[in-house]
């Protein structure tokens, strides 16, 4: 039983053949000590065994199952349209959620009128459920329970973003109902960072410094597939190259864009090396043109940057190593799993 007057919460699940570990996640979020709650799973034309799976759950969940493949998040406007709740949250159908998110999440925004979304911290685990590693904040951000557009900003171009999660994040509808959706053109994969940012401008976000939900990595996931043998731009930097243009936005210090471009030109030598893998060493070259060296000063692995960007412009002038080109795979591209100690 729920106590009287407390606010519906939506979840909204995503998925795409997600079978693997959608039983896992499903439990995890029927599981939560808050009600009332209404979960909303919206299967994006999978041809795995999710819609089979989605049946089982057909009394305690809601399903609606796209005709043709939208994109996660068009899937996710969907159900953002049809969502009820006071409260928001967008959960993923591979990771694994603490029985008491949402409960903590909703006691933060009612005790927090005035912020817009309140996000937690993550485990990290592997394919098999293992717990790696965990999100460990930046020092100066430990005691911060309210996070400005201010700091936001700054924090991001320096360091990229590390903490806003979205499976972990609750909104209120209100503010989506405001601001509008997720805009996957021209944003892509990074459509969830610009909406962060585009109620961070509006509203203070709220973080709680507490591990919530397992995080699950190495087991091809979009964000995975996304960076593998990349070659095009990152899709941050069109969220983050837009806030700069912004002429409302807060004065940022020289030191955070020199931080900035320096993460630029790191993804251009990631590019040239994508093309060499691919055996297409002329576009490498001239991805390797327009880096800037002097601008990798700015970032903390400089010096492995500059031995990369030394090795590309050697070995794209030369006829193709395979040798090469497997180890900037292995050392570039493959994510392996850290060693549990």
């Amino acid at each position: 039983m729920h106590a009287p007057g407390k606010p519906l919460v939506s979840v909204i699940v995503p998925v795409y053949n997600g079978a693997a570990f959608l039983r896992e996640s499903l439990d995890s979020i029927l599981r939560q000590t808050y009600a009332p709650l209404e979960i909303i799973v919206l299967d994006d034309a999978s041809t795995d065994a999710t819609p089979d799976i989605l049946r089982e759950y057909s009394s305690r969940i809601r399903s609606i199952r796209q005709i043709v493949n939208l994109g996660q998040f068009e899937n996710v406007n969907m159900g953002l349209r049809l969502a009820s709740g006071e409260f928001v949250a967008v959960f993923h159908a591979d990771d694994i959620y603490e029985s008491t998110i949402v409960e903590r999440e909703v006691e933060f925004l009612l005790n927090h009128p005035d912020v817009g979304a309140v996000f937690c911290l993550d485990r990290f685990i592997d394919e098999k459920g293992i717990i790696y590693g965990r999100l460990e904040l930046p020092p100066h951000w430990r005691e911060k329970s309210v996070l400005h557009y201010g700091d936001l900003l700054p924090e991001i171009l320096s360091h990229k973003n590390r903490f806003l999660r979205t499976p972990g994040a609750m909104v209120r509808a209100s503010v989506y109902r405001e601001l509008g959706y997720f805009a996957p053109a021209p944003f892509g994969i990074a459509a969830d960072l610009e909406m962060w940012l585009r109620i961070a401008r509006r509203y203070p976000l709220g973080l709680l410094h507490e591990y919530l939900f397992s995080y699950r990595h190495f087991h091809g996931s979009l964000s995975q597939n996304y960076d593998w043998l990349r070659t095009e731009e990152e899709k941050f930097f069109v969220v983050m190259d837009r806030e700069l243009a912004n002429a409302s936005r807060p004065k940022v210090a020289g030191s955070v864009l020199r931080r900035y471009a320096a993460h630029r030109e790191e993804d251009k030598l990631k590019r040239a090396a994508a093309h060499y893998v691919k055996g297409d060493r002329v576009h490498a070259r001239r991805v390797l043109e327009t880096v800037r060296p002097p601008a990798l000063f700015a970032n903390e692995r400089w010096p492995r940057l500059f031995l990369l960007h030394v090795l590309l412009t050697v070995v794209t002038r030369l006829p193709r190593s395979e040798r090469i080109a497997e180890l900037l795979l292995r050392r570039l591209f493959l994510k392996v799993r850290p060693a549990i100690r």
